[in-house]
């Protein structure tokens, strides 16, 4: 479940320069609510939570069960579930099929941005990868009023997607995805997901060791 690596720090505004691909020129709207998006959540440097996942495999193996873990972040992009129950093997599907997200602070890094679609309330981004790979493009749709970033749809370069969709909450002085549900597609795997994320231990540390043991 990497939900909660779309936070990061404030960063000044000015350094939020679209590079535009074939579309012109961003509106100075979309600009600020890619501002909004990255400034969200200041001073929030790591969290743990504890997540509770449905998870219907609709490939092989066939199997649906209910899995639990720990879900530890830490900034600016580092994620890790440990499942703590449920059936091992779709613990392992689960952590297979479940798409990395980089933080929107280092979007500009790792992307070419531009603005795929503005309709007044939502603005969906086209994130395409600098260095190419197994993802194509990502469309990261994203609440205009308040920078959540509401929906993301990875679209592989060798066919197949995935979505999340996520619901968040108030978490201490934060807001944070305490909800997804999402579908996972590709040539090796078709799975729907629904998950929920609560005791939150906002700021808490967390050594570096979680994420590569």
């Amino acid at each position: 479940m990497r939900t909660q690596r779309f936070f990061s720090g404030a960063v000044a505004a000015a350094a939020l320069l679209l590079t535009v691909t074939g579309a012109g020129q961003a509106s100075a709207n979309s600009d600020q609510v890619l501002a909004r998006l990255v400034s969200a959540n200041s001073g929030l440097r790591s969290f743990t939570a504890n997540v509770n996942a449905d998870v219907v495999m609709r490939s092989f193996p066939f199997l649906s069960a209910n899995v639990g873990g720990i879900y530890y972040h830490k900034e600016p992009s580092k994620d890790r579930i440990v499942f703590t129950s449920g059936l091992p093997l779709i613990a392992k599907q689960f952590s297979n099929v479940y798409p990395h997200v980089e933080s929107p602070a280092r979007w500009h890094d790792v992307y070419d941005i531009s603005v795929e679609r503005e309709d007044g309330t939502y603005t969906t981004f086209k994130l395409v990868p600098r260095s190419s790979g197994h993802i194509d493009h990502i469309d990261a749709k994203v609440v205009n009023a308040s920078g959540e970033l509401a929906q993301l749809r990875w679209n592989y370069s060798g066919g197949g997607y995935a979505t999340l969709n996520q619901t968040y909450s108030k978490v201490g002085a934060f807001r944070l995805v305490t909800r997804e549900t999402g579908h996972f597609e590709d040539p090796n795997y078709n799975a729907d997901l629904s998950s929920t994320f609560s005791n939150f231990k906002v700021n808490a540390p967390i050594p570096d060791s979680i994420f590569t043991s």
